[in-house]
């Protein structure tokens, strides 16, 4: 079994569902070409495109 970040196992699991199931999205605060506070994100927006990795507008 490989040893993961906590980081890498999240975005290995959502770069995984998202191939598997063209239905998954992902939205939130910067999660798009920023790849996330933390990268999580990071490389799903190159990967899966604007219309299945989207920014969500900040509000505060």
């Amino acid at each position: 079994m490989a040893k993961l970040t906590m980081v890498e196992a999240i975005n290995l699991a959502l770069a995984q569902e998202m191939e598997r199931d063209a239905r998954v999205v992902v939205l939130g605060e910067d999660v798009g070409k920023n790849g996330g506070v933390f990268r999580v994100t990071q490389g799903l927006y190159e990967k899966f495109g604007d219309g299945r990795v989207a920014d969500t507008p900040l509000s505060e």
